[in-house]
């Protein structure tokens, strides 16, 4: 299925190319918060200046606001949707996490502590939390995704690659906003942004949004609630000076909060062992656990065939909250120019849920953190003639104190009773030297030459506490009280062990060859970093000597082409890459227990985007991306050791977005069709069935209607058109209830929107 399906979406790049080909010219109108001249010349700062998008030697995906809009991407998760061989998940369905993967590059380790190979920024500021990448963004000016190895211009130095959500600045004119929707699930939501000068050198910006809605995955339990309810708000204001002719600041201070709501269950389904010692969905006629035919340990088979309803009895919730204020300093000299950034945030999740999804009181999962952040980065930007050039230094500090429990209540009191807490806090030290150095030898050729060096020390406190833990066969249980220290890891108890520092160099050289302005070719090789880590021993499984992991590091080959087709009316840019992993950092999940170990990778692909102007007003924006990765000598669960594909790595991804525009005197109609299908995969580096993600092919259309003269635009829309039942994750709970838990995305929903712009 998923060759054809990819066939299909790849020819249709070539249908089109061939399409703009005969057609007649067509000219382009801008979005107003892009600085465009043609098909995909947004502007973008990939690479730390302004540049057209075509311009760029990197595998770039950058949409404006605008363009985000018209394909529906309102969430951060909601990416995936635009931009080919990224997939952004949730390890539980909602907004407790989002896991960036990128090229099959990924940390799904779903503990609070994590940290991603795939940075994620908001207006350059890093995110170090997974919890605090799942968000709504609102005023939006651009998104840029950059695959690959970063480091020699970006703060913090990533091995797989980045997302930057860059929002609007404050304008020297008056201008804003206001927005207000109504959906599926009673949803309400309104947002807005008011923009504009203060005095001859003073601007500001106020922008933000509150969203509201009930819960869409159904509960069937009459002593339950639907849950994955929506219930945030945020707001966020910009200050802009010009201090002197040369030094310009902003403070942008920023404050979002979802207040407690219901989140937090799965679907399940009975499996068992089959007569190989294979996971196998559970036959409902077979009796395998003795609690009855079809079910699992706990004596229940889920019967609902709805993939957005279950029948559960622990009613989960979550609730986040960050403050995160920023100051911006920039002085601009003659032909270079120093930005520092300054950042502190504060970040805090709490979050419980129903961890069995049965009607049955078993299992209790909580997670919590509250994490304080600092980060600096002072660079220096300029030319000399042909050279351009980039340099800074780069620190972060991070403290964080993340507690998880599981608790069976169903076995309290008997020999497998466990009820455990693993209070963790770790401390992370990173400084970063940073340069880049482009150089044209030629109108044709330009050269690049960057070097990081990282020094990171992460400090890691585990002390695992048991409420209640079963003795044996016949031998019942004991209740501590205090609770039992069956586990502390820490500086004083392992000295060599619960400190971790590393010394890393990253880099990269590159080769831009572009014989004309319609056509860059880029040759590079880079060498990408990731510090070591922990892991959390919730599970009670770990010994000091594998708590820890080491660092990884990546040589990435990559080629690819950026072509600008039938005078800048369509741009098709390609991109091809090998990567050669030493100690890849790849996550499994076994029982409660997660683990990141190391292992030799090797992972390739190539990525396709094509952005179109048709003849009649018709706006194609297409992607699709290959992979193949190979994690080596894996030790399974089932199978002994094998090479097995790396985990939310699927094989083939096509996306795509076709809108057609009707003038109506000076007014628009848009009518909007998007598309994305993601291939099969895997949740777990064991890659066993029962951690098989199967592949989905969901659609969305939208319909909006503007008035320019008027500054108004009605929209409505329905996503997920099919009401596809896309599988985020799955989990192996096979030997600790029987069963596996299947996280989904949302069902169909739809809704209609009003703007007024001013």
């Amino acid at each position: 299925m998923s060759n054809s399906f990819c066939s299909i979406g790849c020819s249709s790049l070539f249908a089109l190319a061939a399409a703009l080909a005969c057609s007649p010219a067509h000219a382009q109108s801008a979005a107003p918060d892009a600085k465009a001249s043609g098909v995909g010349e947004i502007v973008v700062t990939a690479q730390r200046r302004e540049q057209k998008l075509q311009d760029v030697g990197v595998s770039v995906l950058a949409a404006s606001g605008e363009e985000l809009r018209a394909a529906g991407v309102v969430d951060s998760k909601d990416i995936a949707k635009i931009a080919a061989g990224v997939v952004f998940d949730s390890t539980a369905g909602g907004s407790l996490n989002a896991n960036l993967t990128i090229r099959g590059v990924a940390q799904s380790d779903f503990s609070a502590f994590q940290e991603s190979p795939n940075s994620v920024y908001i207006d350059d500021v890093y995110l170090a939390s997974s919890a605090a990448a799942a968000f709504s963004f609102y005023d939006l000016a651009r998104i840029e995704v950059l695959r690959g190895p970063q480091g020699t211009l970006f703060g913090k130095a990533s091995s797989g690659g980045l997302a930057n959500f860059i929002s609007q600045r404050p304008t020297d004119q008056l201008e804003g906003y206001a927005e207000a929707g109504i959906g599926r699930f009673d949803q309400l939501y309104f947002e807005g942004a008011i923009s504009g000068p203060i005095s001859d050198r003073v601007r500001a910006r106020l922008s933000g949004r509150v969203e509201r809605a009930d819960g869409w995955f159904r509960n069937e339990n009459v002593n339950g609630r639907d849950t994955f309810e929506t219930r945030n708000w945020g707001v966020r204001g910009q200050i802009e000076a010009d201090l002197t002719d040369n030094l310009e600041a902003r403070l942008q201070v920023s404050y979002d909060k979802s207040p407690r709501h219901a989140e937090g269950t799965y679907k399940v389904t009975p499996w068992y062992y089959d007569a190989d010692g294979q996971p196998q969905p559970l036959p409902a006629d077979v009796d395998y656990y003795g609690t009855g035919p079809g079910n699992d340990i706990v004596g229940y088979r889920d019967t609902i065939k709805n993939k957005q309803a279950g029948s559960f009895n622990n009613d989960g919730f979550l609730e986040k909250e960050r403050f995160s204020p920023t100051m911006y300093l920039v002085w601009k000299g003659d032909n270079f120019s120093v930005t520092s950034i300054s950042n502190y945030t504060k970040f805090k999740i709490n979050y419980r849920e129903d961890c069995d999804g049965t009607p049955v009181n078993f299992c209790l999962y909580d997670v919590g953190q509250n994490l304080d952040q600092y980060s600096q980065e002072l660079r220096i930007n300029g030319d000399v003639g042909p050279l351009n050039y980039t340099a800074g230094i780069y620190y972060l500090n991070v403290d964080q104190l993340s507690p998880q429990r599981f608790a069976y209540f169903i076995r309290e009191n008997n020999d497998f009773a466990y009820d455990a807490t693993d209070n963790m806090r770790q401390k992370t030290k990173d400084i970063g030297i940073f340069g880049h150095i482009e150089y044209e030898l030629s109108r044709q050729f330009k050269v690049t030459v960057g070097a990081r060096w990282t020094r990171t020390r992460k400090e890691f406190d585990s002390t695992l506490l048991f409420t209640e833990a079963g003795n044996g066969p016949g031998l019942g249980s004991t209740i501590y009280s205090p609770p039992l220290v069956a586990y502390e890891f820490n500086r004083n108890t392992a000295p060599d062990q619960a400190i971790q520092k590393k010394s890393m160099w990253s880099g990269k050289a590159q080769i831009d060859y572009k014989p004309n302005d319609d056509v860059l070719l880029y040759a590079s090789v880079s060498r990408g970093v990731k510090g070591p880590g922990f892991n959390a021993n919730l599970g009670g499984l770990l010994t000091f000597d594998n708590t820890g992991y080491r660092d990884e590091h990546v040589w990435a080959y990559e080629g690819g082409a950026k072509l600008r087709l039938f005078n800048g009316r369509a741009t098709l840019n390609t991109g091809a890459f090998y990567y050669d992993y030493h100690n890849f950092q790849g996550f499994g999940f076994i029982g409660i227990s997660s683990l990141v170990g190391n292992y030799a990778s090797t992972f390739y692909g190539l990525e396709t985007e094509l952005n179109a102007k048709l003849p009649f007003n018709v706006d194609v924006r297409l992607g699709a991306a290959y992979l193949h990765t190979k994690v080596k000598d894996v030790q399974t669960a089932y199978n002994g050791v094998r090479d097995q594909e790396s985990v939310g790595a699927p094989k083939w991804q096509v996306n795509g977005n076709i809108t057609k525009t009707f003038e109506l005197g000076d007014d628009k109609l848009m009518i909007g069709w998007s598309f994305d299908y993601v291939d099969d995969r895997y949740s777990s580096i064991d890659n066993n069935a029962a951690t098989f993600v199967p592949g989905s092919f969901v659609h969305d259309a939208r319909i909006t209607y503007r008035m320019p003269d008027k500054g108004l635009e009605l929209s409505a829309f329905v996503n997920n058109i099919s009401d596809t039942d896309r599988m985020n994750f799955v989990f192996d709970y096979i030997h600790t209830t029987g069963s596996k838990l299947e996280s989904y995305a949302k069902p169909r929903w739809w809704g209609v929107s009003v703007r007024k712009e001013f």
